[in-house]
């Protein structure tokens, strides 16, 4: 567990805060084989406190394959697990709500390479997350500002990018002028802020499918 807060980007351009983790997790009380996460995630920089509460729900399969379902081991995997859904869609942020479904499934488990294993991303892509994260998390928090990493290991996994291969596409980042990078800390540069306006059509789209996915009102 590094690098608190957690904070992060979704694939769809959605900044998102994972607030609170209630470990560990818990047996399903429906009988069903599955064990079972509350959390919730805020939606970064809302005036409304848009939020998703959720309920994280592992497989038995997925358990065995983990070995273990303490912090340290799962959760990266939790978070991830947040984040794609919410590039599915399938997650509505709003003031006040139920618990909504995340699942944890072989999907993101390789048992070839016996490891967690998410899909794999176009460069342009990862790119494209890295100059979001730089923006959300360094120039849009409270600690304006201040550097980022853009080689965090739940970044990794969740692109399925080693941490060289994520150094290497910043310092491209860096060559082109859209960020500062020193080690693998990055600041946004005047060149980055003035992309504000993609960003955020990025973060309304993404939160807008959601909740028209889920048939809610924020």
């Amino acid at each position: 567990m590094v690098n608190r807060p957690l904070n992060f980007v979704t694939l769809s351009g959605v900044p998102i805060q994972v607030s609170e983790l209630k470990w560990p997790f818990h047996p399903s009380g429906s009988g069903a084989d599955w064990f079972v996460l509350h959390g919730r995630a805020d939606l970064l920089g809302s005036a409304d406190g848009l939020h998703v509460e959720v309920a994280v729900g592992m497989t038995q399969t997925m358990k065995d394959a983990l070995g273990s379902l303490e912090p340290e081991h799962a959760e990266g995997l939790v978070v991830n697990a947040i984040r794609k859904t919410i590039d599915n869609g399938q997650l509505a942020f709003v003031r006040s709500g139920k618990l909504q479904p995340v699942h944890v499934t072989t999907r993101f488990y390789s048992f070839a390479n016996k490891r967690i294993q998410f899909p794999s991303q176009q460069e342009q892509d990862v790119l494209e997350l890295m100059k979001r994260r730089v923006f959300w998390l360094g120039a849009k928090t409270d600690n304006k500002g201040a550097p980022v990493s853009v080689a965090h290991p739940y970044d990794c996994q969740y692109v399925n990018v080693p941490r060289e291969k994520m150094l290497e596409l910043a310092q491209r980042l860096a060559a082109q002028g859209l960020i500062n990078l020193e080690s693998e800390f990055a600041t946004a540069t005047e060149a980055l802020l003035k992309e504000e306006p993609a960003f955020l059509s990025a973060m309304h789209k993404g939160v807008e499918a959601g909740i028209a996915a889920n048939k809610v009102s924020a």
